[in-house]
């Protein structure tokens, strides 16, 4: 079984508080491309489980965008954001990290922002944060390094989104897999995620 965040709000406790329930209801457009659409071809991301799993997710919190799908072009930062017509800034990539005591925390930062654990450590309030590896991060969240989808994991994680992403009217966040991702605001981001703001550093 998936987790969710459906019924839940941000947490107000300790920074590392598990997730509880959101409330909001934007009205932002969704993309024109859903995942859901018929393809001609197979996508790398079609029938991923992460990515169905945020697909379903979604659907299932009443978003505002859809998971899409990027061409095989767009790899880099700069060729995505270019395809999708954003600053590369609005782009959000995702990192999960391991805080004492073997919790895991995932950060959503952007695109043009670089993430510094030490700094962020110190905004939390945690001794230290250490990036999690390619493998643990595939077994705990189904998805690469990177394009962790903050909706429809496996497990609840507390979630914090870089406070710069806030001045773009549009964002797109990483699906579960390098090649998708989904549209959102960062007001419904929070509340999606329920996940807290957050000065990366």
């Amino acid at each position: 079984m998936r987790w969710t965040t459906a019924g839940r709000t941000p947490a107000a406790g300790g920074v590392l508080a598990a997730p509880t329930s959101p409330t909001s209801d934007p009205s932002t457009p969704g993309p024109s491309t859903p995942l859901e659409g018929p393809a001609p071809h197979a996508h790398p991301a079609d029938g991923h489980p992460a990515v169905a799993a945020t697909a379903h997710a979604l659907a299932g919190l009443d978003a505002t965008g859809q998971v899409v799908r990027l061409p095989a072009g767009a790899r880099t930062s700069a060729e995505v954001a270019r395809h999708l017509g954003v600053a590369p800034a609005a782009v959000a990539r995702s990192s999960l990290l391991r805080a004492p005591g073997d919790r895991l925390v995932l950060v959503l930062a952007s695109g043009a922002h670089d993430l510094f654990p030490p700094v962020l450590a110190a905004v939390l309030g945690v001794p230290r944060l250490h990036p999690v590896g390619e493998v643990e991060t595939v077994r705990r969240t189904g998805s690469l390094p990177g394009c962790t989808s903050p909706v429809g994991l496996a497990e609840p994680l507390p979630t914090y989104v870089d406070v710069t992403l806030a001045v773009h009217p549009v964002l797109w966040v990483p699906a579960g897999h390098p090649r998708a991702l989904f549209r959102t605001r960062y007001d419904e981001l929070l509340r999606l995620a329920a996940a807290h703001p957050v000065e990366i550093g």
